[in-house]
């Protein structure tokens, strides 16, 4: 499968502080990753960087253009993407307009316009918003309400920069489990940059960041096994990896099972 994003060498310092240091990473296209990493090791920055939002003079190859000013708007066309703050991606007075912005600045027909927002916001559960203003709504409403301008556009990648922070368990695991459809039935790339390896669940594969470096990074299968590196760097392991590498110690379980149907069925065997 080819790389949808390569970043190479990537060096950026803040204050006279490394933030990277010949920083390297690979997305495989398609793919449904997780980066993860405590609190102020760069996960925010890379995003900027990705979105050209800071520069840099390094190598970024994304989606088979290298980063740079001459294509960054035919970048940021195939990216759609996410902030933790919502309020700083409103720009109109409705939820309808807002979500039609996009849309509208790419010359779309008013029909096709209308019908990707009846499409997308009943696929997030949020027609109903379509009338409230923004800035009335609550903070998970917010954010979903930026979740559906990010998808409008249908963007070959969706970067999801703690992105569902705001919005209540059951309805985040809701959410997820939509893009998880849309991850396998249009072969859209989604990176999820999260501090919760809860989170990670949904994905595939796990990038593990720290001190501006990559310090694991493969299937959720084979990372989450790593309990004493994600420890050592603050990170707590989902409830049912820590479950299941408990069981595996007595041998009651064979290898780590991730989801509680499974294990369930493993220990009533």
């Amino acid at each position: 499968m080819d790389d949808i994003i390569i970043i190479k060498d990537l060096i950026f310092k803040y204050d006279e502080r490394f933030i990277f240091n010949r920083f390297n990473l690979n997305i495989r296209k398609g793919s449904f990753t997780s980066i993860i990493g405590p609190n102020g090791c760069g996960k925010s920055t890379l995003v900027k960087i990705i979105l050209g939002l800071i520069k840099t003079d390094s190598y970024l190859n994304i989606d088979q253009l290298i980063l740079g000013n001459d294509n960054i708007k035919d970048i940021r066309k195939r990216i759609g993407v996410v902030f933790e703050n919502p309020d700083n991606q409103f720009v109109a007075e409705t939820v309808m307009d807002d979500i039609a912005f996009s849309l509208e600045n790419m010359k779309f027909k008013k029909q096709d316009i209308r019908d990707r927002i009846e499409k997308y916001t009943k696929y997030l559960g949020i027609f109903d918003l379509l009338e409230r203003e923004p800035h009335r709504l609550s903070g998970g409403e917010k954010q979903l309400v930026a979740l559906a301008s990010a998808l409008i556009i249908e963007p070959k990648i969706l970067i999801l920069d703690e992105a569902l922070t705001m919005v209540d368990t059951e309805l985040k695991e809701k959410t997820y489990k939509l893009l998880q459809e849309l991850h396998q039935n249009h072969n859209i790339t989604i990176i999820n940059v999260t501090h919760d390896l809860e989170d990670s669940l949904y994905g595939e594969d796990i990038v593990v960041i720290d001190q501006g470096q990559v310090v694991l990074k493969g299937p959720k299968e084979l990372v989450l096994k790593e309990e004493k590196i994600l420890s050592n760097i603050g990170l707590d392991l989902p409830f049912m990896a820590s479950l299941s590498l408990k069981l595996k110690y007595y041998d009651l379980v064979d290898d780590l099972i991730l989801d509680m149907d499974e294990m369930v069925d493993v220990l009533w065997k």
